[in-house]
């Protein structure tokens, strides 16, 4: 499998970043050591919420068309998931149902982030899009989030004809954490016989627990092992389930096909490849794009970066494509 190579400041070759992407690099102040060293000694809570309001970014809604949008509450094991959806006007039914989780290293992140993103899918895929509110640590730990997000997916299944949808067409999808509780979710659907859905968007998934908190690719983890502790409530063990570290998993056959989008300068460009690599072997049909000049992140520029609306499209055009719409 190749990865396609969507050209930077110096083409297909790679090595330099956009001028935005540096300068968010720059600015990246948890990336500092010295940064992270003052912020653990804060209490949890206040930590929690100087993180989570560094995440995300200004972002525009690049949809061309009217979108009919809602918002509403679907149940879970732990209560009420709140869930905003957007779907083209015009009273077309049998749409794809894009269903999205975000991303914030399962304690941050927002529907707020990604509602652009969701409002441009739903535009250019011709889709229904589910942005999904689901818990966060630390404050709901594994598996928390992970069945909030399961509730909204299968419910997707089930009520995709009252939104216009067609259940036949429902794809998972997601960026950094939300990419990965796209696919675990799409795993355990298999693993219960329930093979339903149509596809998966992984956006700079983050697959693999275990990675060098070093990192890979394009610089450090910025978040270090706050999200393994947080997330996990310090066990460790659980850094090798599949529901964690879904490229753990001893078969990945029979899985939807899968959308694998990464960047050159995010620090897990290697796991997304590779996973999307396991994922060829095993038989799934997988498209993997990466993004030369970009970083993790990238997409929440959508409306300010060209580079992001570029994704967009292209991942419209997958729904299309996969879904034959």
């Amino acid at each position: 499998m190749d990865v396609e190579i969507r050209p930077g400041p110096k083409g297909l070759e790679g090595g330099q970043p956009w001028p935005g992407t540096e300068e968010e690099m720059k600015k990246a102040g948890l990336a500092n050591p010295g940064m992270m060293k003052v912020m653990k000694l804060m209490p949890k809570r206040l930590l929690a919420k100087k993180i989570r309001g560094m995440m995300g970014s200004e972002n525009r809604n690049i949809a061309k068309g009217k979108l009919a949008e809602n918002t509403f509450g679907i149940a879970g094991p732990n209560g009420a998931v709140p869930v905003r959806s957007y779907r083209p006007e015009g009273g077309a039914t049998g749409l794809p149902v894009f269903v999205y989780f975000h991303g914030g290293g399962w304690i941050g992140g927002s529907v707020g982030v990604v509602e652009n993103i969701c409002r441009g899918v739903a535009d250019r895929g011709d889709c229904v899009a589910l942005n999904v509110d689901y818990r966060l640590a630390p404050e709901h730990p594994f598996p928390q989030g992970l069945e909030d997000c399961r509730a909204v997916a299968e419910w997707s299944l089930a009520h995709a004809t009252e939104l216009g949808g067609d259940p036949s067409k429902v794809i998972l999808a997601g960026d950094s954490a939300g990419g990965n509780l796209a696919t675990v979710l799409a795993l355990m659907a298999r693993d219960a016989g329930r093979s339903a859905y149509k596809g998966q968007v992984l956006i700079y998934a983050a697959v693999d627990m275990n990675m060098d908190p070093g990192g890979e690719k394009g610089g450090a983890n910025p978040l270090g092992d706050l999200i393994p502790n947080w997330y996990l409530k310090g066990d460790l063990a659980l850094m090798r389930d599949p529901r964690v570290s879904p490229t753990c998993a001893n078969d990945h056959r029979g899985l939807p096909a899968a959308l694998v989008i990464t960047a050159e300068y995010c620090f897990i460009r290697g796991q997304g490849e590779d996973y999307a690599r396991k994922l060829a072997a095993a038989g799934v049909p997988v498209k993997a794009l990466r993004y030369n000049g970009l970083g993790h992140a990238f997409l929440d520029k959508v409306g300010l970066w060209p580079e992001s609306d570029v994704c967009i499209e292209d991942i419209g055009a997958w729904i299309k494509e996969t879904c034959g719409t």
